[in-house]
């Protein structure tokens, strides 16, 4: 009987949690997750990779333009991915300068400029050899405006201070960068170095 009575006081102090938190008593099973994720959560990404005998050179970034992904990947795993937005017009590769395009390949953080009005800006290799004969063959065949170039300046950065609602939002503001929250790309950064590899898919 009294057992019954201390395990009911336990579930109604967990509704009341819930409640307060702003998530209905139905999602109560969702709303709550298992120990270890919780905690593996907790730490950020640079400590739960330290853990492992960090090593720089294993780290690599993913970046999935269709489902607005990018995913730390250390020792070939994926290890934690973030949400993010693109170029204004994010459907496809990258053509010429002011397309609102981001380049699709494989990439180098060639620098990482900090402070930067982003936050953080990961500067890519772009345009890459590839890229460049990519251009040239569109020139040609007229595929692309008169006078138009080939573009650079391709990096990943945060938002301006206070705008990460624009990640949440799905706007696609750049310019052909990957954005992310201010607090995400600080913490890619901090596992980042010269010659990490970004690999940008459709």
């Amino acid at each position: 009987m009294a057992i019954g009575v201390v395990n009911r006081r336990r579930i109604y102090l967990r509704i009341a949690v819930i409640l307060w938190n702003g998530v209905s008593a139905a999602s109560l099973s969702t709303a709550m997750p298992s120990e270890p994720a919780a905690i593996g959560r907790e730490q950020n990404l640079k400590q739960q990779l330290s853990g492992k005998r960090f090593d720089g050179s294993r780290v690599s970034l993913r970046v999935e333009k269709s489902k607005f992904l990018l995913t730390v990947v250390y020792r070939g795993r994926a290890v934690r991915s973030y949400p993010v937005v693109l170029g204004t017009d994010p459907v496809g590769n990258k053509r010429f300068e002011g397309d609102g395009r981001t380049p699709e390949g494989d990439f180098k953080i060639v620098d990482i400029r900090s402070p930067h009005k982003w936050s953080k800006f990961l500067l890519l290799s772009y345009p890459t050899a590839a890229s460049r004969r990519r251009f040239a063959a569109a020139r040609s065949a007229g595929r692309i405006p008169v006078g138009a170039t080939v573009g650079g300046y391709i990096g990943i950065h945060g938002v301006p201070k206070g705008h990460d609602g624009a990640i949440d939002s799905h706007q696609n503001w750049t310019a052909g960068c990957v954005s992310l929250k201010t607090h995400d790309i600080d913490e890619i950064a901090s596992v980042c170095r010269r010659g990490t590899l970004v690999r940008i898919l459709h």
